[in-house]
C-alpha cells in the first residue's frame, strides 16, 4: 500500500476559517519534498479543540484512491 507523510500545523481558529471557506483541498508538502493535494474531508477527523499538529501518514490503494490517515506523531 503506497502511503505519503505530511505534517500538519493548524490552529484551532485556522480550523474553523478554513472548514468554513469554500475551498474543497488540502495542499502541502510530504516530508520528502512532493507536492501533494488532498481532500479536506480526510483531515477532519483529526481536528481537536487546539486544530491539527502532528505527521501523519496518508494510505493510498494500488489505484492511488485514499484508504486511511494515521497520526504518527505530534
Amino acid at each position: 500500500m503506497p502511503s505519503v507523510y505530511v505534517r500538519i500545523k493548524m490552529s484551532a481558529a485556522e480550523c474553523l476559517a478554513f472548514y468554513t471557506s469554500q475551498a474543497p483541498n488540502v495542499k502541502t508538502t510530504t516530508v520528502d519534498g512532493r507536492s501533494i493535494i488532498f481532500p479536506r474531508r480526510i483531515i477532519r477527523q483529526m481536528v481537536d479543540q487546539t486544530g491539527i499538529n502532528g505527521l501523519f501518514r496518508l494510505n493510498y490503494s494500488d489505484t492511488g484512491q485514499f484508504l486511511s490517515i494515521e497520526r504518527v506523531s505530534n
